[in-house]
């Protein structure tokens, strides 16, 4: 059936129609056109190699070996090895080649990267130093002009490697081709952790000795390995070691497996979120906080599990206990905001390190002291008894929340107050003797951190506590209630605030001078020293007070110091860094001004409320300018759910304010709009028939007219102003208690 045709090249080929694609043929070579060749078969389908075929190229079928794979040095399907059948063959997937990948610079800035070498465009235009990630066999990080070199070598080498795992390169979301993370970096890394940040409460829920070991022999979690050592290197500002990819790769691979709850990837996940936090990206911290926080009741870390080791049931708790102070970063005394609500909290306190890190187990009794007469308070430990007092804080500020919105009877405010001081009396007693507060134990504490925190932390509840009697003050409870109460409770108040404001000056100081300068801080230290550095410098006007206006603003000084030297790169802190630098320049004036009408903070913080959400949640919560919250910025883009024109809109908005219209007044003092609730219209009452002494606020002004918005900034621990809704609840049903 066939036919001698005339070809268009003159060629000679072998006329057998059984010629297999397996066999030797002779090459082809130009020749006479004497002999007929046959026409092939149109139906029959050409041979494709399995690496053609997976790089969706066209293949030529050439027998033993096609073309591209002779060319580009593969391993051909079709190559036959001496004792292995043609059915033996394994697939191995070819190296990817000739790839775009950004600098990492610009992949962390997330801007365009056209990828020249030696240095792309965007860092030169910028005057950065342009790095590019090496591939996993190049090992760490390169230059550009170390990667012209390798990239060089890419282009005439042959080796490739065949035992990688495909399902690596295909798991993560964007590019993660970033450095490899070596096991000498990882290991530095993991004593480094242990060094500089376990001491701190936040980061002490890993077993050091089992962490280390499964590091030695590279049996640990990878996503947990990652955000590790970023958030290590980030803390200690290793700035040679890309840790943002290292984070970016954790994340991602947590959120890849949002649906497979894992005690690692939670450990991992709360390391993500202190990274997002101290690198500024704040809103990021806080929808993954929530995420934290439904692992940790997915997996019911709120509740023991007494048929897990003893080492496994310290290490969960631990990390729940982590869980419960995020809250401290966002916002405090504020029910909607809270992840891990302590009534639903069913486990027992941390033990001390010892015996932890010897498996041994100890009661130490529940978050609420006194709960069980059988628990021995000599093994809580620094971390359980700042835990108790976190607790305590926290009531303190719902407290002062309840008293700034009139919710608070004054004849109750004396018996609150005194409870408080009994508490904390009780926690201070439960101290151990090493662990109560002189030089000598701070110099020899081991935890030195949490030895500074604790004591910072108790005296600032006093603070809390007190400030409310600080006539003038910018977080003072409001006019009538400081009228309500009597003078002599009043002054004594005062007196109280400023001791223990002093007391955390002078603790600043003795860290300054005889602490371990290299260890790292909590930002509750921080707050703790700004708080009190405006009440010295403020509390100096107060006739009778320990240190007059230069001595406070030496004092505060020392505050702004210790800000500075140990968080010289958190974006937490900054603000207020920045604050205390604006408000010791204020005081500093008023001292060389001479000025004696010294009644309110002359730069109080201002918080700026956000215009981009709900201004009923604005008003009702008005977070203070040190929350994470309200530097995160969020966007309410709910005006385009509907196609509506901006008059409807308006026109809902003003028929919605219309429905009850709170009754608003000018500060002539701070400028600012204050509202003025039906129970504020009580308290104006009650001030203005109080026979009591002090000066009645007129009718019709605002109620702290004449101080520095008393409403405005509360404590960086909460918010401040507005009735509180507890879950939803807008007012507080009779069958809901206080701790509610």
């Amino acid at each position: 059936m066939t036919e001698a045709l005339r070809p268009l090249r003159p060629l000679q080929v072998s006329s057998d129609p059984h010629h297999s694609h397996h066999s030797q043929s002779p090459q082809l070579k130009p020749g006479p056109v004497s002999s007929p060749i046959s026409v092939p078969n149109p139906l029959k389908k050409r041979a494709i190699c399995s690496q053609c075929r997976i790089r969706k190229v066209r293949c030529d079928g050439r027998p033993n070996i096609c073309q591209n794979c002779d060319r580009l040095g593969f391993e051909c399907s079709f190559q036959e090895s001496p004792g292995k059948s043609p059915g033996q063959y394994v697939v191995k997937l070819p190296e990817r080649r000739r790839r775009m990948q950004a600098c990492i610079p610009c992949h962390s800035k997330k801007t365009r990267c056209l990828g020249e070498l030696p240095s792309c465009s965007s860092c030169v235009r910028r005057n950065r130093v342009c790095t590019y990630p090496r591939t996993k066999r190049h090992g760490s990080t390169a230059r550009g002009q170390d990667l012209v070199e390798v990239v060089g070598a890419d282009d005439t080498s042959t080796q490739h490697t065949g035992d990688a795992s495909p399902v690596q390169d295909i798991g993560m979301m964007g590019s993660t081709e970033g450095p490899a993370l070596d096991h000498e970096t990882t290991l530095a890394l993991m004593e480094d952790y242990f060094q500089h940040l376990y001491p701190l409460p936040s980061f002490a829920f890993f077993h050091k000795p089992t962490v280390l070991q499964r590091c030695r022999d590279q049996t640990m979690n990878e996503t947990l390995k990652l955000a590790l050592c970023a958030i290590t290197a980030l803390q200690l500002q290793r700035t040679s070691l890309c840790h943002d990819l290292w984070v970016q790769q954790a994340e991602q691979s947590i959120l890849q497996q949002i649906g497979r709850a894992s005690i690692f990837h939670l450990q991992a996940l709360l390391l993500v979120i202190r990274y997002r936090i101290e690198s500024g990206d704040f809103s990021t911290a806080f929808m993954l906080a929530a995420l934290a926080a439904r692992t940790a009741l997915a997996l019911r870390l709120n509740y023991e599990r007494p048929e897990l080791s003893e080492v496994a049931q310290e290490a969960r708790r631990r990390l729940f206990w982590a869980l419960y102070l995020l809250d401290d970063f966002f916002c405090v005394g504020l029910r909607e905001f809270e992840l891990c609500p302590e009534e639903t909290i069913h486990l027992q306190l941390p033990c001390d390190e010892e015996y932890f890190e010897a498996g041994r187990h100890v009661h130490t009794g529940l978050l609420r002291p006194g709960s069980e007469p059988s628990e021995n308070v000599t093994m809580i430990g620094l971390r359980g008894v700042f835990l108790r007092l976190t607790s305590v804080r926290r009531a303190v500020m719902r407290f002062n929340r309840r008293v700034g919105l009139g919710e608070e009877l004054s004849s109750t405010i004396s018996g609150s107050i005194q409870r408080f001081e009994e508490e904390l009396r009780s926690l201070k007693a439960t101290l151990r003797v090493l662990d109560r507060y002189t030089v000598s134990n701070l110099i020899s504490c081991r935890w030195q951190a949490q030895f500074l925190m604790l004591h910072m932390s108790w005296h600032q509840c006093h603070c809390d506590l007190y400030r409310l009697g600080l006539d003038g003050y910018s977080e003072a409870a409001p006019s009538p209630v400081l009228i309500a109460i009597h003078l002599r409770d009043r002054v004594a108040m005062q007196f109280k605030c400023l001791e223990h404001a002093e007391s955390i000056i002078r603790i600043v100081s003795d860290f300054s001078n005889y602490g371990d300068g290299g260890c790292l801080l909590e930002r509750d230290t921080a707050v703790c020293a700004f708080e009190s550095a405006r009440l010295v410098m403020f509390g100096s006007r107060i006739p009778g007070a320990v240190s007059s206006l230069d001595v406070a603003i030496n004092k505060a000084k020392l505050s702004l110091n210790l800000i500075t030297r140990f968080f010289p790169y958190s974006a937490s802190t900054q603000p207020l860094r920045k604050d205390l630098e604006r408000l010791i320049s204020s005081y500093s004036v008023r001292l060389a001004l001479q000025t004696q009408e010294a009644f309110s903070e002359p730069d109080p913080p201002s918080a700026r409320p956000s215009t981009k959400v709900s201004q009923y949640a604005s008003s009702r919560q008005r977070l203070s300018v040190q929350s994470l919250l309200l530097q995160s910025d969020f966007v309410d883009d709910s005006n385009e759910i509907a196609n509506s024109t901006q008059g409807s809109e308006e026109q809902t908005i003003a028929s919605c304010i219309q429905v009850n219209p709170p009754t608003s007044n000018v500060s002539e003092s701070g400028g600012e709009v204050s509202t003025v609730t039906p129970k504020t219209q009580a308290w104006a009452t009650v001030a203005q028939t109080n026979t009591g002494s002090g000066q009645v606020s007129q009718p019709g002004s605002s109620l702290d007219a004449g101080q520095e918005d008393a409403g405005l900034i509360f404590n960086p621990w909460m918010g401040f102003t507005g009735t509180e809704d507890m879950y939803g609840v807008s007012r507080r049903s009779q069958g809901l208690d206080d701790e509610f």
